[in-house]
């Protein structure tokens, strides 16, 4: 869960009263903020929903406090004002960094602590909510130094110049990605642009070039600073505003007035526009989820207690989420609020009642078993993950690639999709215990999965069990045994039909067939697995130096065990 660090001073002083470490403790239960340490002034507190972008700031973080300490509740009213101040968006950027969103905020008071506050919010949106800048990038700049209308737009790398913030000579665009700290950071995002973002003012100076630095001129705040503009650029509208409202709001928060922009690209957009959503909830939702008694007067105190805005009509309560709050998606999300600002302690724990003895499952009972007699044979049992990397279920296992389950956005590219098989599990395990002592027998129970359009999920789960041994001697004639053995104790009957399989050797591999009824009382052939040994060019991609000799069944088609 993300952190953030606030002064105890700056925090008394917008609240308006002193606290002590108990007062601090005993109003952060009601909240979704704990305080992770307390050294001097300084009170680093942890945000436990990464959703709740708002409490990313000690702005957003008094906000909910003024509800739970009843000094000011219910939904808060932010006021924007008309102005003439126009953003013009260049069709080029479309090719780059397309969208951008505005706001100007004045009268302004900015402090040591409250500029550690903006940093703070910016850093946070942008590299965690913003995925280090690539989505979000947010600038914030001395609106007095600006000459209007400002445009958004691209040049090329070495077409334009400025002087970058925390530097005293002009650059290139080119030269800040090569030589500015921040240019080397995240030069990457503008990898492939043949031409750079850049806002640039009515009198050519420039103020960025998102989403690497600000300029020196005017992306600059201080104390002196009174009224600042603020821009967010990305690739999604919804996300680069709500990015925006977090931060106008944090800063009205501070006293500022809230300015629109007009933003002009294909059509003309005021910006920041602070929706409110409304959902509905009733007194018996409520209660059932929660097993409270709650009354109306319990719920619309509550409801205002966590800043939301609230009308009853009829049997429901009629809610207006706040525009900070995205987070909220389901009315549970407004009943789990209503259940923290009435406290926690305040709800009287029930001794859960089941009707039912707890036992393992068939399929597990199973699995233990089989545990249970292949340690027997001195094989050792490995747990690896079910998610793996596309290259090693094909291109090292020797096999030309098909259809998986790919993971849409994947964290990493050593985790990028499904496997749908365990035998590469086995082989990356052998390949890490190269220098371990000799014979090795390993072997896995786990899932595996195939795309299945028939599925709702268009996906089905097998859990399959998969056997390998590494050393000098290892052969077809070893994994076999190890097979007639389970056959004979199943009282299975199979027979092996030859294959030809890319990731074993030719000659040396086989499908293992068993017979089943269908569901007409006739006898019908099944693959229980594949058996053999594994192809040479399979242990030199895996840098496995024995041979390895495998075997991998469908432990769904094994009925009893």
């Amino acid at each position: 869960m993300p952190n953030i660090e606030i002064n105890k001073k700056d925090f008394e002083h917008l609240l308006g009263r002193k606290f002590s470490q108990k007062d601090l403790e005993n109003v952060f239960e009601f909240t979704k903020v704990g305080i992770e340490k307390v050294e001097n002034d300084k009170i680093t507190l942890e945000i436990k929903d990464s959703n709740r972008l708002d409490l990313l700031s000690i702005e957003g973080v008094v906000r909910e406090v003024k509800g739970i300490i009843k000094k000011e509740i219910g939904l808060k009213d932010y006021k924007i004002e008309k102005s003439n101040f126009v953003v013009k968006v260049d069709h080029k950027v479309k090719a780059v960094r397309p969208f951008t969103v505005c706001a100007v905020i004045k009268d302004l008071k900015f402090t040591e602590h409250f500029i550690e506050q903006m940093i703070q919010l910016q850093e946070k949106l942008c590299e965690g909510f913003g995925k280090k800048r690539r989505d979000v990038a947010l600038g914030i700049y001395d609106f007095d130094k600006i000459k209007w209308p400002i445009t958004y737009t691209t040049f090329k790398p070495d077409a334009l110049g400025f002087i970058p913030l925390g530097f005293e000579e002009k650059l290139t665009l080119r030269q800040i990605l090569e030589r500015h700290e921040k240019g080397q950071i995240y030069g990457g995002l503008l990898h492939g642009a043949k031409e750079y973002p850049i806002f640039i003012d009515k009198e050519q100076n420039v103020l960025s070039m998102p989403p690497i630095i600000n300029s020196e001129y005017s992306g600059k705040v201080t104390n002196e600073t009174k009224n600042v503009f603020i821009e967010v650029s990305g690739f999604d509208m919804k996300k680069i505003s709500y990015a925006l409202n977090i931060v106008v709001a944090a800063f009205a928060d501070r006293g500022g007035k809230i300015f629109q922009v007009n933003v002009r690209n294909l059509k003309s957009i005021l910006i920041p526009n602070f929706y409110s959503r409304v959902k509905k909830v009733t007194l018996e939702e409520i209660n059932a989820l929660l097993g409270l008694g709650l009354s109306d007067k319990d719920v619309i105190y509550c409801l205002k207690k966590a800043r939301y805005g609230v009308k009853q009509k009829g049997n429901e309560f009629i809610v207006d989420i706040p525009f900070y709050r995205e987070d909220v998606l389901h009315k549970v999300d407004i009943i789990e609020d209503i259940a923290i600002a009435h406290g926690f302690k305040n709800i009287e724990p029930v001794e859960l009642k089941i009707p039912t003895t707890g036992t393992l499952l068939n399929e597990t009972n199973k699995q233990e078993k089989l545990s249970s007699l292949l340690i027997g044979l001195e094989f050792q049992e490995v747990l690896t993950l079910n998610l793996s990397k596309k290259s090693d279920l094909f291109e090292m296992m020797n096999l030309p690639i098909s259809e998986i389950v790919e993971i849409k956005n994947p964290v990493s590219e050593n985790q990028n999709c499904i496997r749908n098989w365990l035998m590469p599990s086995l082989l990356n395990f052998l390949s890490q215990n190269t220098t371990k002592i000799m014979p090795q027998k390993i072997f896995e129970i786990g899932k595996s999965f195939e795309v299945d359009n028939l599925e709702s999920n268009k996906t089905k789960e097998k859990t399959k069990v998969a056997f390998a041994i590494s050393e000098a001697r290892a052969n077809f004639t070893q994994i076999k045994q190890v097979l007639d053995y389970l056959a004979d104790l199943l009282g299975v009957k199979y027979s092996l039909k030859q294959l030809n399989h890319g990731s074993f050797i030719s000659g040396r591999c086989a499908e293992i067939i068993i017979l089943e009824k269908d569901i007409k009382g006739r006898n019908a052939e099944r693959v229980l697995g594949i058996i053999g040994e594994v192809n040479p060019k399979v242990l030199s991609n895996w840098k496995i130096k024995m041979p390895v000799a495998a075997m991998e069944l469908d432990f769904d088609l094994i009925k009893e065990f």
